[in-house]
């Protein structure tokens, strides 16, 4: 046996007591429960990060116009829901020529629930 195989060996040996997920417990934690049984450790759920959407008046101080862009980034669906809840508020009708990026494709499936196909947006 190698001398730098050992210590591989020594750390595969270190038992998983506790997990801590960062997020929200789910409603449904039968899967995590399956693990937890299964395997006899703890799943502990706590959420690290909190989204609160910008007011209206929060988001005018910026002095941020989305119309004054032609291109908008979306990295999360909360981002997508604040954007066109603003835009509701605001009453900001975006213009038909804005284009929409997305860093994953399930954002840019949610996001067609708020553009129509013409490229403009609307609040449902």
């Amino acid at each position: 046996m190698s001398a730098s195989a050992a210590p591989l060996q020594e750390t595969a040996l270190l038992r998983v007591h506790n997990i801590l997920i960062s997020q929200a417990k789910p409603a449904v934690t039968v899967a995590y429960e399956d693990l937890e049984r299964k395997y006899g450790v703890r799943i502990d759920f706590e959420p690290f990060v909190t989204l609160e959407g910008l007011t209206e008046k929060e988001y005018r101080k910026n002095r941020v116009y989305p119309n004054d862009f032609t291109a908008i980034v979306f990295t999360s669906r909360h981002a997508v829901d604040h954007f066109f809840r603003l835009c509701g508020e605001m009453r900001i009708k975006m213009s038909e020529d804005t284009k929409y990026f997305c860093a994953t494709e399930a954002i840019a499936n949610y996001l067609q629930k708020f553009i129509m196909f013409s490229g403009g947006c609307y609040v449902p």
